[in-house]
């Protein structure tokens, strides 16, 4: 930190297939689009993004992508996703862990890794920020690092909530609790 009187920024850290993509849905899972075509927003996701700017919030995707690990998306196309968020979105970081789980890496989540690199590279205070995510490794993440932790609930197999303090059925609605403070 350059500065003694900076002030650190507050952020809502947002998991990406599931809370602001649509995942594919195979049997009851959801699994991340494998190419543009398939790379659609949730209804609610461009509004909600904007709100939270607006609010005061620094806007960062965290997403575990190991289809790259996997062979089945390149990182070609996981930076042409990027783009279309980065353009048609109010985020201010976006960041991927291409990793699976077989290669223990610190950044795939339900590790803090990527939460902790953006609160280092940004300035970001992890005690006034919020993690936002279908998955209970997204929790998990947030959990860890010392985040307010909301749970979108998409009907997942396998995906319970369990761990996050605040569970809803969109992001406007999770995007609601955290502007309004009605808890």
């Amino acid at each position: 930190m350059l500065f003694n009187n900076f002030k650190k920024l507050p952020a809502i850290f947002f998991d990406r297939d599931g809370v602001i993509t649509i995942p594919v849905d195979l049997n009851g899972k959801g699994f991340a689009p494998r190419n543009l075509n398939d790379f659609k927003f949730y209804n609610d996701a461009k509004d909600s993004l904007l709100r939270t700017r607006a609010a005061g919030f620094f806007n960062v995707v965290v997403s575990n992508q190991p289809d790259v690990s996997s062979g089945l998306l390149s990182l070609n196309m996981l930076e042409s996703m990027n783009t279309v968020l980065r353009h048609s979105l109010a985020l201010d970081e976006v960041i991927n862990c291409p990793h699976n789980s077989s290669d223990h890496c610190l950044c795939r989540k339900p590790k803090p890794g990527m939460i902790y690199a953006a609160a280092e590279k940004f300035g970001i205070d992890l005690s006034h920020s919020w993690i936002v995510g279908d998955r209970d490794g997204d929790i998990a993440a947030g959990s860890s690092a010392g985040l307010k932790t909301i749970f979108i609930d998409r009907n997942w197999l396998e995906e319970t909530g369990s761990m996050a303090k605040f569970k809803c059925k969109s992001l406007k609605e999770a995007v609601d609790l955290i502007i309004t403070g009605n808890f």
